[in-house]
């Protein structure tokens, strides 16, 4: 074998390890961002829980902050994830819409506590967290 074909031949294996290293990178990157955020669906998922306890045990100033709280954890995945979907919900044609279905219907829910209505503000609150539910559950990190 000649000197040429040998150089040749080290630069194509080290071309090939460089590419099966960027792309161990990519995976990991997307785990990463997967766990990112099942993290910041977790976080918003204890906001709601605050914000139920809240309404069923305070005032209504209390319970408008819980929510504003719950609200602003909402927003902080929107902006981190919501043009920029996690793998597993790349395809999901409903994605986008339903961050905007839970913000509108947060805003609905501040209007009926200011209102004072309980009842109706259990009910807006309540489908909420079965959204929180499936995005935890479908994004949560697979066994090993």
């Amino acid at each position: 074998m000649s000197f040429v074909h040998a150089v040749q031949r080290q630069f194509i294996v080290a071309l090939s390890a460089l590419c099966v290293a960027a792309f161990a990178l990519s995976v990991s990157a997307r785990a990463d961002e997967l766990a990112d955020f099942h993290a910041a669906v977790e976080q918003a998922a204890a906001q709601y829980r605050i914000a139920m306890t809240t309404l069923e045990t305070r005032g209504q100033d209390e319970t408008a902050a819980a929510i504003h709280r719950f609200r602003e954890a909402w927003q902080a995945i929107i902006d981190r994830f919501g043009k920029n979907p996690p793998a597993p919900f790349a395809e999901d044609e409903q994605y986008g819409a339903m961050f905007m279905l839970v913000d509108t219907r947060l805003v609905g829910v501040l209007l009926v506590v200011d209102m004072g209505n309980r009842e109706a503000a259990r009910d807006a609150l309540a489908p909420i967290q079965e959204t929180l539910s499936r995005l935890s559950a479908r994004s949560a990190p697979t066994e090993r």
